[in-house]
This record gives C-alpha cells, sequence and structure tokens, in this order.
C-alpha cells in the first residue's frame, strides 16, 4: 500500500474492519518475526567473523556490561564495587558510617 491508497474506514462494516485487524495483526507478527530472524542471521555472522560462539559473545558482553556499570569502588579493595542501585554494600555504609563521602568512591 502506498502513502496516497487511503482505506476510508468508516465505509468498512464490521466485518470488514475485524478482517483488517486480523490481517494488520498478522503482518506485524511477521514482520516482528523478520526482523528478529535478519538480528540472528547478522548476529551469526559476527559470530563466525569473530572465530567465537554466539554464547561466548554473549558471555563476554555481560561481563562487559557489569564493568560499564560499575559507578563506586572500593579504594582499598578493587574487587568491592556497587553500581549505585539497590542496597548500599556493608563496605560502603562502614565508610560512610566512619565519615567518608559517597563521592570519594566515584568511579
Amino acid at each position: 500500500m502506498s502513502k496516497n491508497n487511503v482505506i476510508d474506514l468508516d465505509n468498512l462494516n464490521v466485518d470488514e474492519l475485524r478482517a483488517i485487524t486480523e490481517n494488520a495483526q498478522q503482518l506485524i507478527a511477521k514482520k516482528q518475526h523478520q526482523r528478529l530472524y535478519d538480528a540472528y542471521m547478522q548476529f551469526e555472522k559476527i559470530s563466525e567473523d569473530s572465530n567465537a560462539t554466539i554464547e561466548e559473545i554473549l558471555k563476554a558482553g555481560e561481563k562487559l556490561e557489569k564493568k560499564r556499570s560499575i559507578k563506586y569502588r572500593n579504594a582499598d579493595n578493587n574487587e568491592e564495587t556497587w553500581t549505585g542501585r539497590g542496597r548500599k554494600p556493608t563496605w560502603l555504609v562502614e565508610a560512610l558510617t566512619a565519615g567518608r563521602d559517597l563521592e570519594d568512591f566515584a568511579v
């Protein structure tokens, strides 16, 4: 359907409108499926090109995302980090109670 080919919905009966709705929903589902399939095919190509499995790529991405989301780090122990979401970790609560400022730990 081109942009100039507009359907006058007011002139359709209920059954015709339902048919259009059902056809539109089927087309939406088909296009969403095709979009995901296309993305998967691109992902497979990336996997091939990088000589890695999709699972390896996803696992590496999770690790990278965890590193990127770290907002605070314990200067005394680099392994202790916090994203700034949820409950503050014990090491941070203790430091703040001792008078340290939250910004002292900002990454």
